[in-house]
């Protein structure tokens, strides 16, 4: 196994799960706690990688300002701190079907070709402090790779694990 020249196509899933832009808040952490994926890559009918969304962007949605101001804030001596302020969020009942993933959809995201090398693969997660990329082809999302797909491959190739 040469892990310079191996193919994301050969590592990959196929078979991710992913939500449409229509899909609501309580659909999506519904489907988040019954899948344990927690980054989803968003699709239109098509399967064009529209962008993704995770637990941060459902986070995101409740913070009264985004995370840098909130970090510049705390820097300020005068500033009285907040304990687990992700926590203390403000809901009511109708967010779960007024809100919808194309609310928070993260369209600043990194993908990669499935026709790119995990080495490369590798490259871009450390650079992006990410576990999971999506993998696309001529914008149409055609899987998933994560680190742990990377592992199991690697453990299989050595034996460690049983091949399906």
């Amino acid at each position: 196994m040469d892990i310079e020249k191996l193919s994301v196509a050969t590592v990959m899933r196929r078979d991710a799960p992913t939500v449409k832009p229509s899909t609501t808040l309580q659909q999506l952490i519904e489907f988040i706690r019954r899948t344990n994926h927690y980054m989803l890559p968003v699709v239109d009918e098509d399967k064009t990688l529209l962008g993704i969304v995770n637990y941060r962007g459902i986070l995101n949605i409740f913070r009264p300002f985004s995370k840098s101001v909130s970090e510049i804030v705390e820097r300020m001596p005068f500033v009285e701190k907040t304990d687990d302020e992700d926590l203390n969020l403000e809901l009511s009942p109708e967010m779960g079907t007024l809100i919808l993933v194309d609310d928070i959809i993260n369209t600043n995201f990194v993908s990669i070709q499935e026709n790119k090398t995990v080495r490369e693969a590798r490259r871009i997660m450390r650079l992006h402090s990410i576990e999971t990329l999506p993998v696309v082809s001529d914008k149409k999302l055609v899987g998933v790779l994560s680190l742990l797909d990377i592992l199991v491959y690697i453990f299989k190739e050595h034996d460690i694990l049983e091949s399906e």
